[in-house]
């Protein structure tokens, strides 16, 4: 059901960014938030655009990336519902400091900085939500640091399927994730054709399945396994 047609507030309240503020405040942030629903591959915002608003995902995921002077994107996360993006913009009206574009067909709560920052200054609890935010992300782009620096290829694709997995659609079949052999490679560094190599081998053992756009994870305990060994000895 597309966000036009239900209460701002029940979007809001189950969100888990505003989940358990007081219903004044939920209110509040609702009358400035507006609903846009965006189509899969459209570009949310790109690096260097104005930082002059918040995104709240409802449904769907977006990916945070950005470009090369080689023409090459470095992919840093991907967000599912229940998170937001454009916080650091948000807060210190600056330039944007990545791409984020729609992987999947998306509903998104927007609100302008103009309106939430004055927020912020009268109610200290979202300031506390923010820094939160941001510590876990910060915590992300490190332990993405350290896969690139120090893991090997089999370990940091694990690794980044586990992360992925946690927010997947799940199934009997295993759960499935929307994103491009070309946007994992990107996540830790790697080539596609190497992305690729490893991901054939492990759908041999039937631990993943590959569908266009998509994958699936069919056997989670063993890529577990392969990013607990941390050494790719049971690739």
């Amino acid at each position: 059901m597309p966000p036009q047609t239900v209460d701002k507030r029940t979007f809001l309240s189950a969100h888990p960014f505003f989940k358990g503020l007081e219903p004044e405040l939920i209110d509040q942030v609702g009358s400035h938030a507006i609903t846009r629903v965006v189509k899969a591959g459209t570009v949310i915002y790109g690096k260097g655009d104005p930082g002059d608003s918040l995104f709240a995902v409802i449904t769907g995921t977006v990916q945070i990336s950005a470009p090369s002077v080689e023409g090459k994107d470095t992919v840093f996360a991907q967000l599912a519902a229940g998170e937001i993006v454009g916080e650091i913009a948000l807060l210190d009206g600056r330039p944007r400091s990545a791409d984020v574009a729609a992987v999947t067909d998306c509903e998104l709560i927007v609100i302008n900085r103009r309106d939430f920052v004055p927020l912020i200054h009268d109610h200290p609890e979202l300031a506390f939500r923010l820094i939160d935010i941001l510590c876990e992300k910060l915590r992300r782009t490190n332990e993405q640091v350290e896969r690139v620096t120090f893991l090997d290829l089999p370990t940091r694709l694990a690794k980044v399927l586990i992360e992925l997995a946690q927010s997947g659609e799940a199934s009997a079949e295993g759960r499935k994730i929307s994103v491009t052999q070309r946007a994992i490679g990107q996540m830790i560094g790697m080539s596609r054709e190497s992305t690729n190599k490893q991901l054939r081998n492990w759908e041999e053992r039937r631990w993943v399945r590959l569908e266009r756009g998509s994958i699936v994870v069919v056997a989670l305990d063993k890529l577990t396994a392969v990013a607990t060994a941390g050494d790719g000895a049971t690739s």
